[in-house]
């Protein structure tokens, strides 16, 4: 038989059982959207997390160089971070020093006066980082308003500061270019809000952001300062090898410098949702596929008749298994098709409610509808069909002409 009268058949099958293939559309199509949706909710959470891994850690690859004194803190003289920065270009590999400061006291300049600024009691203290603008391309930062630091920030007399959610709001309703004053050991120094970050997780840290050359000049808190640079993937252990070696030799770090390396690319994340996910379109492939084979099996005995009377007219073993395959896998392509096309029509609202309801509701996420979990359903849909067009398959090939005239 050749194969468009196989296609024939398969069609003309489908026209007149249209019980059986109406139930079977509907098995098929329910399958692949549940596990469609299962697979799209997973991709989104693991969009949500590798995103903010990336705002609060670095983007993939991230190294931190850190040199612990006799207290604890990591140190990195002036004249240390010129050295690194000064290879980094060389590299060119993008860096950033990190100076981190916990105890530093604000208040607000008003028109009637100063107000100082209390500590949050669930955020806590606001803890300021003195970076430089590339930070911006090491991190992701979103920006709910205003902008993030620029180089030309570096030489202003009076910081910029860059701020987030939970400081501003204790800045009042417009914290955008307030006024602010930073308690050094000199004096109080004016600065500005130029700048608030969007994207916080409740689990965020109560942060303030000003150009690192600012916050070392007018000696704002505690000397604690490491340095940030991202790599390429495929060259991070190797440039992380060569940093430790420049820092013990050329840069005069001695052999307590550490190079630590911040798995921005969420691999170990990646792999442990996928092992999940495959987990459960595996589990649910065997269960949404035994209504299916039933429907195919009791189709095959009903069929006998014609069946045998095929196999009088010329049609081969091989024939009639094609054609019983393909009339599953027909089927369900199309209940496939409707179970994905469903799915993505309802992604939208769907995805919208979770991420605003959701730990990541204030969180300033990019989210897509995974086209992985499309090809996935797909798939599931093809092998539904090769797995319930099988055995209805094998057992059509093996008919008896003279038992199927019989019956």
């Amino acid at each position: 038989m050749p194969v468009w009268g196989m296609v024939l058949s398969a069609f003309a099958e489908i026209r007149t059982s249209k019980v059986r293939v109406t139930l079977s559309l509907l098995c098929v199509s329910a399958l692949v959207a549940v596990v469609t949706l299962a697979i799209a909710l997973g991709g989104l959470a693991q969009q949500a997390l590798v995103q903010t891994f990336e705002q609060e850690t670095g983007r993939p690859v991230t190294l931190t160089l850190d040199v612990p004194s006799d207290n604890g803190p990591s140190t990195l003289s002036d004249q240390a971070i010129a050295k690194i920065e000064a290879d980094l270009r060389r590299y060119r590999i993008v860096g950033s020093p990190f100076r981190q400061a916990d105890s530093v006291t604000f208040r607000q300049v008003l028109p009637g006066g100063t107000r100082p600024i209390k500590p949050d009691t669930d955020a806590g203290p606001a803890s300021v980082y003195g970076v430089d603008s590339d930070l911006g391309r090491i991190r992701r930062i979103p920006m709910a308003s205003g902008r993030w630091l620029v180089p030309s920030d570096d030489h202003r007399l009076e910081p910029q500061l860059v701020v987030g959610r939970k400081f501003a709001d204790r800045l009042g309703p417009d914290p955008f270019r307030a006024v602010l004053e930073i308690g050094t050991p000199r004096a109080w120094v004016r600065a500005r809000v130029v700048g608030v970050i969007g994207g916080s997780t409740p689990w965020a840290a109560n942060e303030i952001y000003m150009p690192y050359k600012a916050m070392a000049r007018w000696r704002v808190g505690a000397e604690t300062t490491s340095y940030v640079m991202r790599v390429p993937k495929a060259d991070a252990d190797r440039a992380r090898e060569r940093i430790r070696a420049d820092a013990t030799t050329a840069w005069g770090l001695g052999p307590g410098a550490q190079v630590m390396r911040n798995e921005g690319d969420t691999s170990v994340i990646g792999g442990t949702f996928g092992k999940v996910l495959v987990a459960v379109a595996v589990f649910l492939l065997i269960l949404g596929s035994l209504p299916v084979l039933v429907l195919g099996l009791m189709a095959v005995r009903q069929r006998r008749s014609e069946l045998g009377v095929q196999r009088c007219f010329g049609a081969t073993g091989p024939d009639l298994f094609l054609t019983v395959l393909l009339e599953a896998l027909i089927v369900s392509c199309a209940g496939g098709a409707i179970g994905v096309g469903g799915v993505y029509a309802i992604s939208g609202p769907l995805f919208g409610f979770v991420s605003d309801r959701g730990p990541f509701a204030s969180s300033d996420l990019t989210l897509t509808f995974p086209w992985r979990a499309a090809l996935l359903g797909m798939g599931v849909a093809v092998c539904v069909g090769l797995f319930t067009g099988l055995i209805p398959a094998l057992r059509a090939m093996r008919r008896s002409v003279i038992q199927a005239i019989r019956s």
